[in-house]
């Protein structure tokens, strides 16, 4: 298992894209991970011909430096036949050099070798670690689970496609409840959880795993303080009107980043990160920005977002949104950075007060625009307005800081002019 990631431990091993006895070039695509954020391709490293498969396709939780296969190199880098055969005698025309312990293991017809993290029933059918999940989480009884595995191995899917086994009997009889609920409550998969209301359980992901540790550890052991503003973002949206009336795809997020990441070196204070051994300042701006998907929140990154141009930008964000959503990015493209935009006016909602995303120490939310009265010159007018909300980490952004930070955000936001220069 590929350690993809400066900070990852584990993985889960999704499926192989070969098979024993393919023939395989350093950088084929051999396998799928899905890492706490995406599904990643696994390239082979090596050249040769796949022999034995040690860790099967559907296995979660495999550590960093798990061997996931074994391989035998290639012809021309091929050793010779083992010292300890005789010598003299000219092997016959169908024979072979004796393969090693795993190759022979590997080709024998037979069923195929259970891996550590596979077990069996007690029907015998042997069942991945991923399937003997499920199926605690859904009621499933594994002995009448028919595998589609190689060697009949039961994988998620086969647990996934069986019907929860009923309790045969209430696990409280003393309850002398026959009402439709306690029906519904019978079908309802095994759980510590319980609640009078019917459910269902979904199995967590590795993504909502790890965004709940992660959010969990910011909230409880970084000081959040808050600061917000409210933009005045007519000018912008009319700059955008003539920006994508000349063929261009320009979003008023794309605005709120680049506000964002030349705001960050104009205060160099507030780009930073806190540890240890003392303050991070970094020397350019790499903003994230938050995309909503299937399984989760996902923050790509947008490296040195302060050098580039808006329409340069806009094209990386929204090829980052949409890999993404796909699951194709990189570790490398959501880790790291030093500010994250989160933009929830898509929604009508007013103002955000998002969680700092560490090792960042500070976070923009972002509010719908809407038309609001306001007070121009002595006058009241109709404007459209914005409230942009700073969550930052106090433990190394001070509270004028944070404002210095907000304010060159809001200067911009409300004379976009500027970002074109």
């Amino acid at each position: 298992m590929p350690e993809l990631a400066s900070d990852m431990t584990e993985a889960d091993l999704l499926s192989w894209l070969v098979k024993p006895g393919d023939s395989v070039r350093a950088g084929d695509l051999i396998a799928e991970i899905e890492t706490d954020k995406s599904t990643v391709e696994f390239e082979s490293p090596v050249s040769g011909t796949l022999l034995e498969i040690l860790v099967p396709g559907g296995t979660d939780g495999v550590a960093v430096g798990t061997v996931l296969a074994l391989f035998e190199g290639d012809a021309d880098a091929a050793s010779p036949a083992p010292p300890e055969e005789p010598q003299g005698a000219a092997p016959e025309p169908e024979s072979k050099p004796a393969p090693e312990p795993a190759a022979r293991a590997a080709a024998q017809p037979e069923p195929a070798p259970v891996a550590a993290p596979t077990a069996k029933s007690a029907s015998g059918a042997s069942a991945t670690a991923l399937a003997r999940r499920v199926a605690g989480q859904t009621g499933v009884d594994l002995d009448a689970v028919a595998g589609t595995g190689p060697g009949g191995r039961i994988t998620k899917s086969d647990v996934q496609a069986a019907k929860p086994a009923r309790p045969a009997q209430p696990e409280k009889p003393a309850q002398p409840q026959a009402t439709g609920a306690s029906a519904d409550k019978a079908e309802t998969p095994p759980s510590s959880f319980q609640s009078d209301t019917p459910f269902r359980i979904e199995p967590l992901s590795r993504m909502r795993r790890t965004i709940a540790t992660r959010l969990q550890q910011s909230k409880q052991t970084i000081p959040h303080f808050y600061l917000h503003v409210d933009c005045a973002i007519d000018r912008l949206l009319d700059l955008r009107k003539k920006l994508n009336a000349e063929g261009r795809r320009i979003s008023v997020n794309d605005f709120i980043v680049r506000a964002s990441a030349l705001a960050l070196i104009e205060v160099p204070g507030a780009n930073v990160s806190y540890s240890d051994e003392g303050l991070v300042y970094y020397e350019r701006a790499d903003v994230a920005v938050a995309v909503a998907t299937d399984g989760g929140l996902v923050t790509p990154l947008v490296r040195e977002a302060d050098r580039k141009e808006l329409e340069q930008l806009s094209d990386e964000i929204r090829d980052l949104a949409t890999r993404a959503r796909e699951g194709k990015l990189t570790p490398r493209e959501y880790q790291g950075g030093s500010f994250t935009v989160s933009n929830l006016g898509m929604f009508g909602v007013d103002s955000v007060y998002p969680i700092v995303n560490p090792p960042q120490s500070c976070i923009l939310g972002v509010g719908a625009g809407t038309e609001q009265p306001v007070v121009r010159d002595g006058k009241v007018a109709v404007g459209h307005q914005m409230t942009l909300t700073l969550s930052a980490d106090h433990r190394a952004v001070d509270g004028a800081v944070g404002a210095q930070l907000l304010a060159a955000i809001k200067r911009r936001v409300e004379d976009p002019l500027e970002m074109l220069l």
